[in-house]
């Protein structure tokens, strides 16, 4: 009984922790951007068990490098000299995947018909990104990856696929979804009626706290 009761108290004391470093998040200076809603971003709210939230989904990688993934910016992350030394090139026997590094990322949402999200800077500390009212920044993960030519899917008779050249990119968003409330979500909703898309939008008001939180302002 006496554990029980105190893991109870444990979690009483981690929730206020959370309340109160949220209120001084939300009572800290903020710059906002206004972005672009599609019904396609919008997750759980109604009958779902997911809680309902707006969708980060970063769009298919370019072949440009952004601003922060160079060399200097990938040891800055931490990433060693064997790892940098090996983008642009084809992997062979002696390269070791390097473990994901923590960053903080700069997106923009692209004008494309999905309305998805580009990684255009990244950096090590927040304070190397400004702020501006057409992007958002949030924490990531910049992780080593593989290009690949050839068809996708599986290999099969006459369709095969090479590796090519191995390549530094954001591999994860944190957080990868903004939290809506209830009112913000029925709004959403009741407001975009195509499922496929953006052909209608919303506009949500993201505000990027100065200790590095982000949360959904308001919606329009």
């Amino acid at each position: 009984m006496k554990w029980a009761i105190g893991a109870i108290a444990l979690v009483v004391v981690a929730n206020g922790i959370v309340l109160v470093s949220a209120a001084r998040e939300r009572a800290a200076p903020a710059t906002f951007a206004t972005i672009d809603v599609c019904a396609g971003h919008l997750i759980g709210g109604g009958t779902s068990d997911e809680p309902p939230a707006l969708n980060l989904e970063v769009a298919p990688e370019s072949l440009s490098t952004p601003p922060g993934l160079d060399a200097a910016g990938l040891r800055a992350l931490g990433f060693a000299e064997a790892a940098i030394a090996a983008v642009g090139k084809q992997r062979d026997s002696t390269f070791r995947w390097p473990r994901p590094r923590p960053a903080w990322v700069r997106l923009r949402q692209r004008n494309d018909s999905l309305e998805r999200w580009a990684a255009v800077e990244v950096a090590p500390r927040r304070e190397l990104l400004g702020s501006d009212s057409a992007s958002i920044v949030v924490r990531g993960l910049v992780a080593f990856r593989e290009s690949w030519s050839g068809p996708p899917g599986r290999p099969v008779a006459g369709r095969v696929r090479t590796p090519g050249a191995i390549y530094p990119a954001v591999a994860e968003l944190i957080p990868s979804q903004l939290h809506l409330d209830r009112q913000q979500m029925a709004f959403l909703r009741a407001s975009l009626t195509d499922t496929a898309g953006c052909a209608t939008k919303r506009q949500a008001l993201i505000a990027n706290g100065a200790n590095g939180g982000i949360w959904v302002e308001s919606v329009r």
